[in-house]
């Protein structure tokens, strides 16, 4: 599905965010206003919480508005194919959104944070007289929500708007001098050490190799030449779980592995997750999933996000990446948060999103592709004891299911 927020003056602004896309497109735009209260103000039930937040942020920046008295117009349209929301420059200023594109993102978690974004960003421009900005941070994230316009090339509009991220994006929204945030810094601001490995795996003995080897429907693997040969028969992106309670991701841990894919497509995206799949038993008693991923591709592009959302949460060129050589992924999580590195470089930090008990990883394997994996790595903190010693697997007894995953953004293209 692809959707465009829309902003009017004399101008139409398109604003499309895949989550979020931008594009820009000049007309005319002609609005009667004879007949109607400049002070008129008229918010849809759905979504005057957010209308609400958006006061409150705002004096909580210093900026006291009344829009029940100054008027405020938001209110469901019916848009045209891929518009999400259209903002009109009249008095008072009047916002449509699309309902069906409302309805779709309710269907994902983080459906609140994301319909957040979209009312803040139109009321960015229609309440706070904001324009588009692309600049970006010091990590190549974009600098404030406010991004948009032209369609920037080998870039796109999505934007981590949680955690820490989100208190920044506020204050940039509400006044755009904010210096640079922390997370943006190249520097780990975290002491990664004190975490102690308890399974490692280098595939240079197959008979002693906890993985299980041969064809099976979705994918096969093999070990030659000290690597682990992942190859999907599926044309889509496959996902190969492990079940085997070696992870504890709601402790402080470390996932670690050397990639290599050669084939010719370079968007294609490989890279490992972690979190919680429940079984078909657990899912029939109410459990659900939660998978956190980190991937890149070989066209430098590094993917976090999380598996219940309706797409990443950003996407950013990373130098560190070696297109179709040897690329070592890492996460190290430590509190809340998850660091990233690749090729032992830092690259990027974020706030974990899997709330829930969970003891699964994985790999994704582009469509009708094969990954090499080699030095497989896990790390939780503390001392090597009984409690870590009975978590290191057992030849032979590593569990893969598969997931498939038809598409890991919903990427939209520009109008």
């Amino acid at each position: 599905m692809i959707f465009v927020y829309i902003c009017s003056e004399n101008l139409i602004i398109f604003f499309l965010k895949k989550q979020y896309i931008y594009a820009c497109l000049c007309a005319v735009s002609v609005s009667l206003f004879s007949c109607k209260d400049a002070n008129e103000y008229s918010v849809n039930a759905d979504f005057a919480t957010y209308v609400q937040r958006f006061e409150d942020e705002a004096a909580s920046h210093g900026r006291v508005l009344d829009l029940k008295s100054s008027g405020l117009i938001i209110e469901y349209g019916n848009l045209d194919k891929d518009v999400a929301g259209l903002t009109h420059y009249e008095k008072p200023i009047r916002i449509e959104i699309d309902k069906d594109y409302w309805n779709t993102v309710g269907k994902y978690a983080g459906a609140d944070i994301m319909r957040e974004d979209l009312i803040f960003h139109e009321m960015g421009h229609g309440i706070l007289n904001r324009r588009h900005t692309n600049v970006v941070l010091a990590n190549d994230e974009w600098k404030s929500i406010m991004c948009g316009g032209d369609s920037v090339p080998g870039r796109t509009w999505n934007i981590n708007y949680r955690g820490i991220r989100r208190s920044y994006y506020l204050d940039e929204l509400f006044n755009e001098s904010t210096p640079g945030p922390d997370f943006a810094s190249s520097s780990l601001p975290i002491d990664t050490t004190g975490y102690t490995v308890f399974y490692t795996e280098n595939f240079n003995n197959a008979a002693s190799s906890t993985w299980k080897t041969g064809d099976f429907t979705d994918y096969s693997t093999s070990i030659s030449n000290g690597v682990l040969n992942l190859t999907s028969k599926k044309n889509m992106n496959l996902i190969l779980i492990v079940r085997n309670n070696s992870l504890n991701v709601q402790s402080d841990f470390i996932f670690e592995c050397t990639f290599q894919f050669t084939g010719t497509n370079l968007t294609d995206r490989y890279g490992f997750i972690f979190g919680t799949n429940p079984t078909e038993t657990e899912k029939a008693a109410g459990a659900t999933e939660s998978l956190d991923y980190f991937f890149v591709n070989n066209d430098k592009k590094m993917t976090v996000g999380n598996r219940n959302w309706y797409s990443y949460f950003t996407q950013l060129t990373k130098n560190q990446i070696l297109p179709k050589g040897k690329n070592v992924l890492k996460a190290v999580k430590k509190g809340t948060m998850v660091y990233y590195f690749i090729n032992n470089e830092y690259v990027y930090c974020s706030e974990i999103e899997n709330q829930k008990p969970g003891s699964d990883m994985g790999f994704m394997i582009p469509p009708l592709g094969t990954i090499y994996l080699d030095n497989l790595r896990l790390a939780q903190k503390g001392t090597i004891g009984s409690a870590l010693r009975t978590k290191s697997l057992t030849p032979q007894q590593v569990i893969i299911e598969t997931l498939g995953w038809d598409t890991v953004d919903r990427k939209v293209k520009m109008k």
